[in-house]
């Protein structure tokens, strides 16, 4: 994997002070990581051509951050796009020459293309390094997620996903595969799943998600939950064995019901009476 000459290897912010002693690279490897995790991961690649002590520090680092807007080009009429093909070649290739001895504490990509294999080979890479905080943006094309990608971690916490496509696989209790995750967040997500349950989890977050059938929350170590504007275009959102439940954010916009003519035997408020802070947003007739 190239990377494109875009530090100024020469100037005194590289070389040190004028006596010439490198004062950054004179840092722990944890420290220089913990220094470019600031930075978007083609910007932490490019690093190697500071000197031959940053050669290598970019292959062992704990992260991995990949944004689309990193990845824009001009086509011809001069118009700003996405460019997926950079983007789909470059982690490909960060994950290939990457130290694969070294543990992941969080991957963030925005994945531009439609590919669930493609994303699917990037995840099981993330997990299977014992990533520990995975978010993963579909960016308005809604990736379906299956069992192959998501398959079970000792290690992972947090997940956030956004624009994703989750089914019937996420049904099972989330702390069979996933037994110490605490914190989930679901956002622009299609949830065509009938149940959320876990026995670790204590955040959960849904919002702005589109339910596709019944949906049941259960988690009895759940501290803090939040549901704002579901659109229900099926059945009915249903609480359930919430007795840690410490606050409760639930915010019911014009799409909570699909249908204006169809009642839905909603049952959102019954597992609820165990919070000690609840706010109801409820703009309904109703």
């Amino acid at each position: 994997m190239s990377a494109p000459a875009s530090i100024p290897c020469g100037s005194k912010s590289v070389r040190g002070n004028d006596n010439g002693v490198d004062r950054l690279s004179s840092l722990s490897d944890d420290l220089l990581h913990h220094v470019m995790s600031f930075l978007p991961t083609p910007e932490v690649v490019r690093t190697s051509l500071l000197s031959p002590r940053w050669r290598n520090l970019w292959s062992s680092v704990p992260f991995i951050h990949i944004n689309n807007k990193d990845f824009v080009v001009k086509n011809d009429v001069g118009t700003a796009c996405f460019d997926n093909h950079k983007l789909e070649n470059f982690v490909d290739h960060l994950l290939l020459l990457r130290d694969g001895t070294v543990s992941l504490d969080e991957v963030r990509v925005f994945i531009t293309t439609r590919s669930s294999k493609k994303s699917s080979v990037w995840i099981r890479h993330a997990i299977k390094h014992k990533v520990r905080l995975l978010h993963i943006s579909g960016f308005h094309h809604h990736l379906i997620l299956d069992s192959t990608a998501m398959f079970s971690s000792l290690y992972l916490k947090r997940i956030r996903l956004r624009y994703v496509r989750l089914n019937d696989w996420f049904d099972k209790p989330l702390n069979y595969d996933w037994p110490v995750l605490e914190h989930l967040e679901l956002v622009c997500c299609i949830l065509d799943t009938r149940r959320i349950s876990s026995s670790s989890l204590k955040v959960l977050h849904i919002i702005d998600c589109i339910i596709g059938n019944d949906l049941l929350i259960g988690a009895r170590k759940l501290t803090h939950l939040s549901v704002i504007d579901p659109e229900c275009r099926r059945g009915a959102i249903v609480t359930w064995d919430l007795s840690s439940l410490v606050s409760a954010l639930i915010s019911l916009g014009s799409e909570f019901h699909y249908d204006d003519n169809t009642e839905v035997d909603h049952h959102l408020l019954d597992g609820l009476s165990h919070a000690t802070t609840l706010e109801l947003h409820a703009p309904l007739p109703e």
